[in-house]
């Protein structure tokens, strides 16, 4: 059990109630516990009175036998029957339970009967018949005992009644006490706080109880006290809290405000310049500054570039100090570890920038880094002249905002890099395009002129005739290749105009090898994103030029099946080739490897199946796991 709770409020309720339980059930426990031990003793000592009372009738039962001239072994029997219950009287028998009272002038008559029976009467008894006169002093011996017996259980009868009506006192007394207690601990309470509220819901804020000395109710009562304090304050001051909160919302209706529209404008920026543009044109007329800036850091350079400024002027813009992370308050903020975002800079210093800032009209200067995923990226200046400051709850705006801005930053720089990717990645498979036409076609040219000289030299018509043939059917191949890599380059491809470029290829293919393509297009399923469809087309102008150049064949079948998956299959009855030579491409297969490339640009898979003189089958697919959603 905790102990009490004692406080400036009192004594808790809870600590009373335990109290006074404790102290009833104790009263009621020593009650009932006294009764029982009163019961058990009127019980055994009248046991014994009835025992005792039966000596009597042993005593004279015991002389008729005799008289009677009785049997030895009856009157045996009945003398052992009357000593046994001579001793248990006198020992007592707590099974029964049977005792003499705990007094001594009992146990003394006791003792008398014991031994005026042993030396008076079971003589008489044995020899016999006893002598009348002897037989009543025996009796009323007994007579005797009984009587203090029963003097004994008299007044343990007294006490217990004594005790139950005490008991039945303490009940009455105890419902009386709880009663008048409750009233005042709880109910009374109850009421006050009542009446309290009462007050309040009239209209009289303020109102103020007294709930007594119970530390539940005391500080119910102070919590009451307080909330009716505070209610007359809000009543009172109602206008003065409704316009601090309406003012509290507009502003941050305000800052909700600038931070989508900056964000909106962010992300339809394209460049590092446009973005940082957006965002001073955006900012700077929410915040009480007179100029502003964004500058990009190179780390590695120990520069800043301005990348955009308003109101700043040209000095401060072009200074060299303030393009050098040592030489400037800027950079220096840029290059502190601490996690304080916000640095304000007294320009009242002996530093060359604080002069150029003081010049300028600024009185302070905060900066902001500019992040993305803990990568200082830049930062954004603020410029304050009059004595003006940056007000306390702009900054959570402006740190969410130069967030923006550095996500806005490092996506255009994503995807700068992205495009620089892509082209020096199809500037690759271009050189590898031109490598394994026109390069290698120069290279026969070339040869063929040599052998040509040699055969004009050694005067061998038949010779420069066949040499002369070959490099006319050398520059014309090269011819075709050119014309063919010309009209690749200027395809355009969008998701209307796909089928009219596959189309345009498959015309292109029919008139310059007079080869027919049956074209069969199956499904309807969603369209293939940009490079999706890019790719496609140049697999698919890849395959067909080598169709044109090596196949021979006489009829070409293309497949496009769009259903949950995308396949592109062309087949040819041409010559076809052994397969087992891709593992080593030579010049003439290097365009399987550009269109290999190529499929595993957009997650495709590509399988090449050919059997000499049974044609050559190319199948393109790519599952649905791996389309890009467009």
């Amino acid at each position: 059990m905790k102990p009490p709770v004692i406080n400036r409020f009192g004594t808790s309720l809870s600590a009373r109630l335990k109290l006074l339980t404790c102290l009833w059930v104790g009263a009621a426990l020593f009650s009932i516990a006294f009764t029982l031990v009163l019961s058990w003793r009127l019980e055994g000592a009248g046991a014994a009175i009835n025992d005792a009372g039966s000596l009597r009738m042993r005593t004279y039962r015991l002389a008729y036998l005799v008289n009677r001239q009785a049997a030895p072994a009856t009157l045996r029997a009945q003398i052992h029957s009357f000593e046994q219950t001579m001793h248990t009287i006198e020992r007592g028998d707590p099974a029964r339970p049977l005792f003499l009272p705990d007094k001594p002038e009992v146990h003394e008559k006791m003792q008398a009967i014991v031994n005026h029976w042993y030396r008076v009467i079971k003589p008489l008894m044995e020899n016999g018949p006893p002598d009348s006169e002897q037989l009543r002093q025996f009796v009323s011996l007994i007579d005797s005992f009984v009587l203090s017996v029963e003097t004994v259980n008299a007044r343990n009868t007294e006490w217990l009644r004594l005790f139950q009506t005490a008991l039945m006192a303490m009940v009455m007394m105890g419902a009386g006490v709880m009663v008048v207690l409750l009233y005042l601990w709880v109910i009374r309470p109850i009421d006050v706080l009542r009446d309290g509220m009462q007050a309040i819901r009239r209209g009289r804020f303020g109102a103020q109880v007294t709930t007594g000395n119970v530390a539940e109710f005391a500080q119910l009562g102070n919590g009451f006290n307080q909330m009716s304090a505070h209610l007359k304050t809000l009543y009172t001051d109602l206008e003065g809290q409704v316009a601090l909160q309406t003012q509290n919302l507009a502003n941050k209706n305000r800052e909700l405000e600038t931070l989508y529209q900056t964000t909106r404008d962010l992300h339809q920026s394209h460049t590092a310049t446009t973005a940082a543009e957006d965002f001073l044109a955006r900012v700077l007329p929410e915040i009480a500054a007179d100029a502003g800036s964004v500058r990009l850091l190179d780390f590695d350079r120990k520069r800043m570039d301005l990348a955009a400024s308003s109101g700043l002027p040209e000095k401060l813009q072009t200074a060299e100090q303030c393009e050098r992370l040592e030489e400037c308050l800027c950079g220096a903020a840029a290059q502190k570890t601490d996690e304080q975002p916000v640095y304000f800079f007294d320009t009242h210093t002996p530093q060359n920038t604080a002069t150029l800032c003081e010049h300028a009209g600024f009185d302070d200067v905060a900066v902001f880094p500019i992040r993305y995923k803990d990568q200082e990226l830049g930062i954004f200046t603020l410029y304050f002249s009059d004595g003006r400051k940056l007000a306390p709850g702009d900054t959570e705006l402006l740190h969410a905002l130069c967030d923006q801005l550095g996500v806005s930053i490092a996506n255009s720089r994503l995807a700068s890099e992205n495009q620089q990717l892509a082209v020096l990645q199809e500037r690759n498979l271009m050189a590898q395009g031109l490598h394994d036409s026109i390069a290698q076609t120069l290279t026969f040219l070339n040869l063929q002129v040599q052998m040509l000289e040699s055969a004009v030299a050694a005067g061998e018509k038949e010779q420069v005739a066949e040499n002369m043939r070959f490099i006319k059917e050398g520059v014309q191949e090269c011819y075709d290749d050119v014309r063919e890599l010309l009209l690749n380059f200027r395809t355009k491809i969008s998701k209307k105009e796909f089928p009219d470029a596959v189309r345009t290829l498959v015309k292109r293919f029919e008139q310059q090898t007079q080869i027919p393509v049956d074209t069969d297009w199956v499904g309807h399923g969603m369209p293939l994103s940009a490079d999706e469809q890019l790719q496609v087309i140049f697999i698919l102008q890849e395959s067909l030029s080598n169709i044109r150049k090596h196949a021979q064949a006489k009829q070409v079948r293309l497949k496009i099946t769009n259903e949950q998956d995308f396949t592109l299959n062309i087949c040819d009855n041409g010559i076809g080739f052994d397969t087992g030579r891709l593992n080593n491409l030579s010049g003439e297969h290097v365009g399987l490897g550009i269109m290999h490339e190529r499929a595993r640009r957009i997650h495709a898979r590509l399988e090449v199946q050919s059997t000499p003189l049974q044609g050559t089958t190319i199948t393109l697919t790519l599952p649905h796991q791996k389309r890009t959603a467009t």
